[in-house]
């Protein structure tokens, strides 16, 4: 009875209560709960606590199908009570309020049995009393069963299997050994069949476009078990997956890092290796090197790495391998006017390459900020939105008061957005209408912008703006271009989004490859399928290879010439 999602739904012993996890209150997973018998709610703690000590000493052995034909046949007549299922939606309990999304659920005797997620990215199994005292079980632990008692959780820690009593105990492990002998062949068939079949059945589009399934997964399924390898295996299947001509599709299988990886360190600069070492061309703002106690600058030469002088052929990713967090000292020579170097020492932490991608990616949305406020003189902000998912909306409301404050319009700009779900919250910002404003004693009567800003669901723009997009914008930044020129909020500039536009799950072969399983597919109001129809901007400006190299971002003048005229008639 509510719009927002609820999964992982886990009875009472007895069946008459049901737990389950929901998003209904904010965007994080939290345990709900509901009895499903209505005198439960009505229990007194003493009555509670007697009714718990009855649900551990339920037999819950599983019965034989011939007791279950038995009982049907001696007591044809008898009626269970029926659950009070009209108004359970209104008296849901809400049962944990973690911080991160809450996981591994199960309803046992003595309570709730829940999982959260910390800050290292670990996952802590807890029991909940129905008091409100939480017990730590384990760290670090899936849950992947309850015993029939409920009095028992098997785990798996580790890679390894364990058991620990439901409301808390001594954790033992589960040892055992077993040799597995695996006809890659059928093992081969069993994964590709059980693919085919289930994209078959779920693949969003009802006529699977018109394919003969059959016939193609059949021919595919001949080549797929010729496959040796998984890389020969993911080359066929995927190639299967393509006659489907759609998004969202994919086949992964699961992947080791050798022992001997090392990642490579990234110091946040651009260089020119040269036989005589790494001249420094560009120093990125708060990186590594710009942060060291003695920073690069541009034109210092590195020719020695921890010591070891610089070689010919030496790179200097190669040189950083295995750096990441390490304090490395690096020889520099900096140019001087009177053309002897000096020689420093340098001592700079590198950062992995996902840390380095994102300050490549602030100093490219700085520049296209400072290049609006130049071609607007100052009339015009500018936001970048980076993804369509939680901590890009955050930053999104975090940074869209100061990019507006003072400025008549806003540039919004989703290129290169890999998409999401959160379009329809940056439309609620973008679309939301001032009904009132507000002005306290004293405060000027010409300011019309006072409604107070923590009524509002988020932060709202309803001043002129226009939006970007691009071919490297795909699925929910698709949906979000398409809507913008839908309801006519300002103009969409750039060029057609890429096409990819269906809602994606996903499912594990029995080997780990994992399968991806488009299943719901978007459309516009008039009937136009999302898929391979990209969003078409008002004003198409494409942005060359030799823009690129020239430094020119044509799609972002436009956009801004284009507002300014509207900000102007």
């Amino acid at each position: 009875m509510h719009p927002n999602g609820d999964h992982a739904p886990a009875w009472s012993p007895d069946g008459k209560t049901l737990a389950f996890l929901s998003t209904r209150d904010g965007d994080e997973a939290d345990v709900w709960q509901v009895h499903l018998d209505r005198r439960l709610d009505g229990m007194t703690p003493g009555e509670s606590a007697t009714y718990r000590e009855l649900l551990g000493k339920l037999d819950r052995t599983p019965p034989s199908v011939a007791a279950v034909q038995s009982a049907a046949v001696a007591a044809p007549n008898t009626q269970l009570r029926p659950l009070d299922l009209d108004d359970a939606y209104l008296r849901l309990t809400r049962v944990t309020e973690w911080r991160g999304d809450e996981g591994d659920l199960a309803l046992v005797p003595t309570g709730v049995v829940a999982s959260q997620a910390t800050e290292d990215g670990q996952r802590v199994l807890y029991h909940l009393d129905p008091k409100g005292e939480r017990t730590e079980l384990a760290r670090s632990a899936s849950l992947s069963d309850v015993s029939w008692s409920g009095k028992t959780l098997l785990l798996v820690q580790h890679g390894r299997a364990a058991q620990i009593p439901s409301s808390g105990g001594k954790l033992e492990r589960i040892g055992f050994s077993q040799q597995l002998d695996v006809d890659r062949q059928a093992e081969t068939s069993q994964k590709f069949t059980e693919a085919a079949r289930v994209l078959g059945e779920t693949f969003y589009h009802p006529t699977l476009k018109g394919l003969d399934w059959p016939a193609l997964s059949a021919r595919y399924h001949d080549l797929a078990t010729r496959s040796r390898t998984a890389a020969e295996f993911s080359e066929v299947a995927n190639r299967f997956l393509g006659e489907l001509n759609a998004s969202h599709l994919g086949i992964y299988p699961p992947t080791e890092r050798p022992d001997t990886y090392q990642p490579h360190g990234r110091l946040g600069v651009d260089v020119r290796e040269e036989p005589a070492g790494a001249v420094v061309t560009r120093v990125l703002e708060q990186g590594p090197a710009a942060r060291a106690p003695t920073p690069l600058l541009e034109g210092d030469r590195i020719v020695a790495v921890q010591g070891a002088a610089w070689t010919a052929s030496d790179t200097l990713e190669a040189r950083l391998r295995g750096r990441v967090g390490q304090e490395t000292r690096l020889e520099v020579e900096r140019p001087r006017a009177d053309g002897e170097p000096l020689r420093l020492t340098v001592l700079v932490t590198p950062v992995s390459w996902g840390e380095a991608r994102t300050l490549r990616y602030q100093a490219w949305t700085a520049d296209c900020r400072d290049r609006v406020h130049a071609l607007s003189q100052g009339r015009l902000g500018y936001l970048h939105i980076r993804g369509m998912n939680l901590p890009s909306l955050m930053e999104f409301e975090r940074d869209l008061f100061a990019a507006a404050y003072g400025r008549e319009g806003l540039v919004v700009d989703v290129r290169n957005n890999g998409g999401g779900w959160t379009a329809d919250r940056v439309l609620g910002a973008l679309m939301a209408r001032p009904h009132a404003y507000t002005v306290p004693r004293g405060a000027d009567p010409a300011f019309t912008r006072g409604y107070p800003q923590g009524r509002l669901y988020i932060q709202r723009y309803a001043d002129p703006v226009n939006m970007l997009c691009n071919e490297k914008s795909f699925s929910n930044a698709e949906i979000l271009s398409h809507a913008f020129r839908t309801y006519g909020r300002g103009t969409l500039v750039g060029e057609q989004t890429y096409g990819g536009v269906i809602s994606t799950g996903a499912m594990t072969l029995l080997d780990g490859t994992r399968v991806r399983l488009p299943f719901r597919g978007w459309f516009l109001l008039d009937g136009t399928d999302m898929e391979n129809h990209g969003a078409v901007p008002q004003l198409r400006v494409p942005q060359t290879p030799e823009d690129e190299v020239a430094g020119l971002d044509r799609q972002l003048e436009v956009a801004v010439q284009d507002l300014l005229e509207r900000l102007d008639r």
